[in-house]
């Protein structure tokens, strides 16, 4: 469920995310900047949406996304993408199309203490791990 993900998370380690950057379509230039950037999340169930704050670097983004409904986003490369977030059992995934028709799923947990962010781009997974502030 949305609450146990909850909270504010530091990012303590990354893997393979310069492949799922390179998949997505981000050029090496901005790849190797965000590989090299710590990063934080904040996130928090408001009603039947999530809301997150995402900080990686000087980049900040705000967002309000419903759970269980469909809604346009920003994919991980940049452009547009349509999907939704669901809760399953205390895990959240948001399963998306960008608009190349490209699959990005995500999915949220909490395993041994730590944030978990498991993110999958057409078949190239990556994950970053994030500990509680």
């Amino acid at each position: 469920m949305a609450k146990a993900v909850a909270g504010n998370w530091s990012l303590d380690k990354s893997e393979n995310y310069d492949d799922f950057l390179k998949a997505a379509g981000m050029n090496s230039i901005k790849r190797a900047m965000a590989v090299k950037l710590g990063g934080s999340l904040s996130i928090e169930k408001v009603g039947e949406k999530l809301k997150v704050k995402s900080v990686n670097g000087p980049k900040t983004k705000e967002r309000e996304m419903p759970i269980g409904a469909d809604f346009d986003d920003e994919g991980p490369g940049g452009g547009s993408a349509r999907g939704r977030w669901e809760e399953k059992g205390d895990t959240m995934v948001g399963t998306f199309k960008t608009e190349k028709g490209k699959t990005f799923v995500m999915k949220r947990e909490i395993v041994g203490g730590q944030l978990v962010q498991t993110m999958d781009f057409d078949g190239v997974v990556c994950k970053r791990y994030f500990n509680k502030k």
